[in-house]
């Protein structure tokens, strides 16, 4: 199956979500931010919205983006600024769906095998939810001098937190930089529903 471009940076796109606020960041020990990381795995419901730009080779997106989890389904969906859907993907244990801008759908039994039949690459689809949340499991991780997670290794890409907020309970990504092999993602996620 062949995916159109706008499938291929979009679906690269459902890897990482990040999120809001301008606050400062104290510094903590691991300790604080593996005992936090415990405790938000065990949030099973949640949201984030905000803005995206993906660069990849000639072709350019730039969308709002939103990320919607409940329970073990989640919803991912990119928005242009006149509020027409860009992409969507809805993902459920054994059945992942892609819709593109013109409203064609692709379907397989999960989500990552879908990404990789629509854009040829290993995509961490399935842990959307730990991602966007800085919570690496047992991916390769680097701590920044505050402790907070600096970035992630995935064999496909490198995923950079920038910047963190402090949302009240969590201390959470606000910016993200995803790096891959001719492909560049930028995020910044203005509100957190956690």
């Amino acid at each position: 199956m062949t995916a159109p471009s706008g499938i291929f940076i979009a679906a690269l796109a459902g890897i990482m979500i990040f999120a809001a606020g301008c606050n400062s960041i104290p510094d903590n020990p691991p300790e604080f931010y593996e005992n936090q990381n415990a405790e938000l795995a065990k949030i099973t419901s949640f949201g984030a919205s905000g803005k995206i730009a993906i660069i990849e080779k000639q072709n350019r997106l730039s969308s709002y983006v939103n990320v919607s989890v409940k329970d073990d389904r989640y919803l991912l969906e990119l928005t242009s600024l006149t509020g027409s859907t860009v992409f969507r993907l809805e993902n459920s244990p054994g059945e992942a769906r892609i819709t593109d801008s013109e409203g064609k759908q692709y379907s397989g039994s999960s989500a990552d095998d879908l990404a990789r039949q629509l854009t040829g690459l290993s995509i961490p689809a399935r842990r959307l939810p730990d991602i966007i949340r800085a919570i690496p499991g047992d991916l390769p991780f680097v701590r920044n001098a505050d402790s907070t997670i600096s970035e992630i290794t995935h064999p496909e890409f490198t995923v950079i937190y920038e910047r963190y907020t402090n949302t009240g309970k969590f201390i959470l990504p606000e910016f993200i930089t995803l790096k891959g092999k001719d492909l560049l993602i930028k995020i910044r996620i203005n509100k957190w529903e956690i």
